[in-house]
């Protein structure tokens, strides 16, 4: 995937990207403010040999030679109980020695006979004289450590270069860098959680699933509850809002195919898409704008309109296209919802067969004649061939798919059995999709070219 890629996927999981995104940047940065507040101070002791102005300048370097092997002595004798212990019970710490070394850090510049101990606190007050008292430890262990009974008898010399001072404010939590952090692993999460999501929750629910697969999106229709079956079927029962929502999509069918009469064939990747309630619909809105529209009801794994609208199926298409009976003017006669509705009928005939049949061909022609629309209720395509078979003499194709249940393979199959085989795809429309989706972007820039190209 590119950069583009990414960008979409994220537009099409926004909400996913933008929960994760909060749920987790508050956790963190919560977690953060939870640390507990502590001070950090520093103080700087030098270590020196203990010697006389008059002393000679051979005993001088041999004085230095040993102070510099016994640094990292010294070092180590910082964090020691015979140190830490007294500290601990002059101040009242409440710790522990192995506590306090915890809170303590101990450093030698390099090349110098200098230590930084460094010492945090719960309270600025209380790092300050932690670090100094231990600063004024030292001497008295560094001289027991050299063998004298005394300070002023050791042979290495400790003063305090620099005492520590009361920090003014707290070294933790570091708020800035926590909220850093916590940025920096939200936005990690949120576009993990999103490509995670997008990889296995595949369903189509809105225009952009559609566009992303390089396919035209005509528009969305959204369901309709405690609504009888006829009445969705029939476009002058609709809600104004749907007959709006229908009346869009037909325009622009018409608008894609600039051509009289106009063939259509309407199908979808699975059975129960919707796909004959959006087809009536439609030839219901190009029948009022004052089209003549045929219907041909040839969708035999699917409910057909003539049975669900009360139209007998004893003379239909299939016996034309068989040969039992001839093309008359009685097959038109069957109206409802403003347009012909021409059944299935009674003859056995496999529908791919028939569709790409010379025989049907020739129909098309005689009903040309007639209407200015002639759309076919085609079955779904669930197969390569299929594709083939249905557009064989109607190239004209829109696809019906269900919202939130169709999946991103089912429609990129649909699409490529009918771009394989040469059909010339007007778009999707979507059936059952939420309120937001609902209109078709008549407007849109097209997206199949660039889609295709990035894929």
């Amino acid at each position: 995937m590119d950069l583009r890629s990414y960008w979409r996927m994220l537009t099409r999981r926004w909400r996913v990207f933008v929960s994760i995104f909060l749920l987790v940047g508050a956790a963190l940065a919560g977690a953060g403010f939870l640390i507990p507040t502590a001070y950090t101070t520093n103080v700087r002791i030098v270590f020196a040999p203990n010697l006389s102005a008059s002393t000679a300048i051979e005993t001088r370097q041999i004085s230095d030679t040993y102070l510099t092997s016994r640094m990292n002595t010294y070092a180590q004798l910082v964090t020691t109980n015979e140190v830490l212990q007294p500290v601990i019970d002059s101040l009242n710490l409440g710790v522990t020695v192995p506590e306090l070394v915890k809170q303590t850090e101990v450093a030698i510049p390099a090349d110098t006979t200098v230590i930084d101990l460094s010492v945090s606190a719960p309270a600025a007050a209380e790092a300050a004289a932690t670090a100094n008292r231990i600063a004024n430890e030292v001497p008295w262990a560094v001289a027991s450590l050299e063998g004298a009974t005394a300070v002023p008898d050791s042979p290495i010399k400790v003063t305090i270069l620099q005492p520590a001072d009361i920090p003014l404010y707290p070294s933790a939590p570091n708020v800035l860098l926590n909220l850093i952090v916590a940025v920096g692993l939200a936005l990690f999460s949120g576009v993990l959680a999103a490509v995670l999501v997008d990889n296995f929750d595949t369903r189509v629910r809105k225009r952009r699933d559609v566009t992303a697969l390089g396919v035209p999106y005509l528009g969305g229709i959204p369901k309709v509850h405690d609504a009888k079956t006829r009445d969705l079927l029939q476009f002058t029962q609709q809600a104004p809002e749907l007959r709006s929502i229908f009346h869009r999509i037909a325009i622009d069918v018409l608008y894609a195919l600039d051509s009289t009469p106009t063939f259509l064939i309407f199908t979808s990747p699975r059975v129960g898409a919707g796909k004959t309630m959006v087809a009536a619909n439609i030839a219901g809105a190009l029948a009022e704008a004052g089209n003549r529209v045929a219907f041909i009801d040839a969708d035999v794994r699917g409910g057909h309109l003539a049975a669900q609208v009360g139209i007998t199926q004893s003379r239909g298409i299939t016996d034309v296209v068989s040969g039992r009976t001839g093309l008359d003017s009685s097959l038109f006669q069957r109206k409802w919802g403003g347009f012909t509705v021409v059944p299935w009928g009674s003859s056995a005939i496999d529908v791919g067969e028939m569709l790409a049949g010379e025989r049907f061909g020739a129909l098309m022609s005689d009903f040309a004649d007639h209407f200015d629309v002639i759309i076919v209720d085609a079955p779904p395509i669930t197969n390569l061939s299929e594709g083939s078979r249905f557009t064989q003499n109607v190239a004209n194709v829109v696809v019906v798919a269900e919202a939130a249940s169709t999946r991103r393979a089912e429609l990129v199959r649909v699409t490529g059995a009918l771009r394989h085989a040469g059909a010339k795809i007007l778009g999707v429309v979507l059936s059952r999709v939420h309120r937001d989706e609902q209109s078709a972007p008549a407007d849109e820039e097209n997206p199949s070219d660039a889609e295709t190209s990035d894929r």
